[in-house]
C-alpha cells in the first residue's frame, strides 16, 4: 500500500434472516370471502394464503439479507395485487416481543410478526 492511501473498513459479510412468523388478520380487505394475502420479501415472492377476518396464519418464510429488507404485503383480487403495507427493516436483530409491522385503513387491518437473526 503507497503511503497516503486510506484504509477501506471491510465490510460485513454476515447475513440477517428475516422471518416471517404470523400474519394476523383483525379487519379483511374483501367484502365476502377470505382474504389472499401474499408475502414478497427484498422484491421476490416469499408467501401466499388465504385468510378470514380474526385469523392468523404461521408463514414462516424466511430471507437472507444485509444492511436491511423491503417486506410488502399484498392481498389478490382476480389477477390483481393490490398494496396494503410496505416496510423497510434493517439487520439488527429484534428482540422478544418486538411491535408487528402494520397496514392498516378503513377497509382492512393487518399485523405481520417477525424476527430478525
Amino acid at each position: 500500500m503507497r503511503p497516503g492511501t486510506p484504509l477501506i473498513a471491510e465490510r460485513k459479510n454476515d447475513m440477517s434472516t428475516i422471518k416471517i412468523t404470523t400474519l394476523k388478520c383483525l379487519r379483511k380487505q374483501d367484502v365476502s370471502g377470505d382474504d389472499e394475502p401474499k408475502i414478497y420479501l427484498g422484491g421476490v415472492f416469499a408467501w401466499d394464503g388465504k385468510i378470514g377476518k380474526l385469523q392468523s396464519l404461521h408463514p414462516n418464510c424466511t430471507r437472507g439479507f444485509t444492511d436491511n429488507i423491503l417486506v410488502e404485503l399484498k392481498e389478490v383480487n382476480g389477477n390483481n395485487e393490490k398494496p396494503l403495507g410496505k416496510w423497510t427493516v434493517s439487520d439488527n436483530p429484534t428482540v422478544a416481543g418486538n411491535a408487528p409491522l402494520t397496514a392498516t385503513s378503513s377497509g382492512f387491518h393487518y399485523e405481520v410478526y417477525f424476527d430478525v437473526y
